[in-house]
């Protein structure tokens, strides 16, 4: 069954009654008093605000605001102002469009407020993290243009261990006393820790090989991928034929996550999770289907959506439900969820 909404505001309110802080403590552990919190939602509001005005982007209607932001946002990429205002935007919780403000106390003002910062500051790590990944991919590419120079080492004892971690798994289970299997993932091995700069993405570069070239390690002597092809992105339809696919995907999940383990005190693990997030529909099936666990690696748009208020975008009024028909609330619902749809897709221009 597809993961869905009403599962996930039931873990949401689990986790919140989990992680309440008294806000005395909460205060201490921020390092300000009332006063000082209340001084830096006042200066949060008047930056967001004056960036809002610059652009002339809307300040009291939040689906006008996001349409002109996406547009500015794909006219120019990287702009750290427009990212600024989109990670805002995302991840409001009522500050800075006044949802539920009558109803809200000084003492949940200062919590939105401090739960605001602590996701704009993860995202805004998040970001840097996938920029620098994408510029170690570029590199990589070019890297792989030319041949890789063998070495003469055997590295017999990892690659027994890799032997056995990975026919432990149910789409490998037909590498068990292969030879051929066994041989190439000899050759994969000496191959791959033949070059500093792919050895440093080794996780990912044999979870990517045994994924997408099961047959041809299996059965054919002597087989060796091109690397360079096997760190081009794989599209396939993660939505048909699921259930049939369903054990394949998840033995796959289960590989990656055992080498991301085995390997990481020695790999790049930032950049093996870019890989494996942003080279193939695998970790968005992962979310969509299972029960989420956010150390699967996610791509740039999913990890937005798990930083956004499950509310988001809250286009309606108290007032306004009192005032509409049925028929007109669910048209506002339609419209609040294409826009996050959109809003999520522009991700892409961050």
């Amino acid at each position: 069954m597809m993961y869905d909404t009403d599962y996930a505001i039931y873990q949401y309110i689990n986790a919140q009654v989990e992680q309440y802080v008294e806000f005395d403590d909460l205060l201490k552990q921020n390092h300000c008093t009332m006063e000082e919190a209340q001084q830096e939602i006042k200066a949060f509001r008047e930056k967001y605000h004056s960036l809002l005005a610059g652009y002339a982007f809307s300040d009291c209607d939040l689906a006008a605001a996001c349409e002109e932001l996406m547009a500015q946002m794909e006219q120019h990429p990287g702009s750290l102002d427009l990212q600024y205002l989109y990670l805002c935007i995302v991840t409001d919780f009522g500050l800075l469009w006044n949802a539920g403000v009558q109803e809200r106390s000084a003492e949940q003002e200062v919590r939105n407020y401090f739960r605001q910062r602590e996701r704009m500051q993860e995202l805004t790590a998040f970001l840097q993290v996938q920029a620098e990944s994408m510029r170690k991919y570029e590199n990589l590419l070019e890297h792989l243009k030319k041949p890789i120079e063998g070495n003469q080492a055997e590295y017999a004892e990892e690659s027994d261990f890799l032997y056995h971690l990975t026919i432990q798994h149910f789409f490998l289970h037909d590498g068990i006393k292969n030879e051929i299997y066994r041989e190439n993932m000899k050759a994969l091995l000496i191959h791959v820790n033949s070059d500093a700069q792919v050895r440093s993405l080794k996780p990912y570069v044999i979870f990517a090989v045994l994924a997408r070239k099961t047959g041809m390690m299996q059965k054919r002597k002597h087989f060796m991928p091109n690397l360079n092809a096997v760190l081009q992105y794989q599209d396939y339809q993660i939505l048909k034929d699921n259930g049939k696919n369903f054990n394949r995907y998840q033995s796959e999940l289960e590989l990656y996550d055992h080498l991301r383990r085995a390997y990481a005190e020695d790999a790049d693990m930032d950049f093996c999770d870019f890989c494996f997030a942003n080279l193939s529909p695998l970790s968005e099936w992962y979310y969509l289907y299972c029960e989420p666990n956010e150390d699967i690696p996610m791509t740039i748009g999913r990890k937005i959506q798990t930083q956004m208020p499950l509310s988001f975008p809250n286009l309606l009024s108290d007032e306004a439900y009192e005032t509409l028909d049925e028929d007109e609330i669910q048209a506002c619902r339609d419209a609040a969820e294409t826009l996050k749809e959109k809003m999520l897709s522009a991700a892409a221009y961050l």
